[in-house]
């Protein structure tokens, strides 16, 4: 019985989500905008939980270089952001390899031709930043069929499935996370980039570097393959700009150089991307995702 409980519930969150999605692609762009930005304000208010764990998060990184005043405008902005972006990624399919170039410039794509001009891939450090489910759709038009990401599927099924082909509607491919190690290095060997969103917790697995002044769990992954395959490692983000539109910023490519310590150089080439994040934190605090707890793990002798 639980069971049929449970399949039910899933395809009503389904037919939810999938008609919300089909009324906001009917709605011009600035009021879809207008459903967005109720939707960030309305889960500021509702969920005290993640409301908390961001003020916390914004007094922790700039203390007193914030009034309560403003850091509790910061934390709303962020909601915001994060409302904007569900109604922007439900429109995805109203893009196309033409059209997403009305809504986007990128800086840098150079850099990503660059990096693949090597033959042995390119590993991309992304970081949830003002839209960044919209790099899916960036990649994927600017290296058509070369570009791959690594996703955590979700338990429901009939929506999982519509939201990964939102994310693969314009040739870029995703990587279950049970299938990661196998795939990537496969992608790699066939000159492809690979996405990583490693700018959360990455628990007692990851790799402790400094972040935002406080000590914090990282992901090892991109670093540890660039090191282990000569894949050069790109950062890249999402800026939201005032009229909604957005700035897609690609790095320069870091080629690995490995010395005889392993682990100092993990945490050097994990440490020098998320470097490059700090800088975006600082310059546009309310597109980054304060609502994660981000320093929940931390090492033993600070607990």
């Amino acid at each position: 019985m639980s069971s049929k409980r449970s399949v039910w519930k899933d395809r009503c969150v389904y037919a939810i989500v999938a008609t919300f999605g089909w009324w906001c692609r009917c709605l011009p762009k600035g009021w879809a905008m207008q459903i967005g930005r109720g939707i960030g304000l309305l889960y500021y208010t509702l969920v005290k939980k993640r409301r908390e764990i961001a003020l916390n998060n914004l007094q922790m990184v700039f203390g007193s270089d914030l009034t309560a005043v403003q850091r509790k405008q910061t934390c709303k902005a962020s909601f915001i952001n994060v409302g904007k972006t569900c109604v922007e990624f439900l429109r995805f399919p109203k893009l196309n390899a033409e059209s997403i170039w009305d809504q986007v410039t990128v800086e840098g794509r150079e850099n990503l031709y660059t990096a693949l001009e090597a033959g042995k891939g390119a590993i991309v450090f992304l970081a949830h930043f003002g839209n960044w489910e919209l790099l899916s759709l960036v990649y994927g038009a600017l290296i058509p069929n070369r570009a791959k990401a690594i996703a955590l599927p979700l338990k429901n099924d009939p929506l999982n499935t519509y939201l990964w082909r939102h994310r693969e509607q314009l040739s870029l491919k995703l990587i279950p996370r049970n299938r990661a190690v196998r795939e990537t290095l496969r992608a790699l060997k066939n000159n492809q980039a690979i996405g990583f969103f490693a700018d959360q917790n990455a628990g007692p697995e990851g790799i402790f570097v400094n972040f935002l002044g406080k000590p914090a769990s990282a992901a090892r992954g991109p670093a540890v393959l660039s090191l282990k395959t000569g894949a050069p490692l790109i950062f890249s983000l999402s800026i939201r700009q005032p009229d909604d539109r957005h700035l897609v910023y690609i790095s320069p490519a870091v080629q690995p150089e490995p010395t005889d310590d392993f682990e100092r150089d993990v945490k050097h080439y994990t440490t020098q991307m998320l470097k490059h994040l700090e800088t975006y934190i600082y310059k546009y605090p309310e597109q980054w995702l304060w609502l994660h707890n981000r320093w929940k793990t931390q090492p033993l002798e600070d607990r």
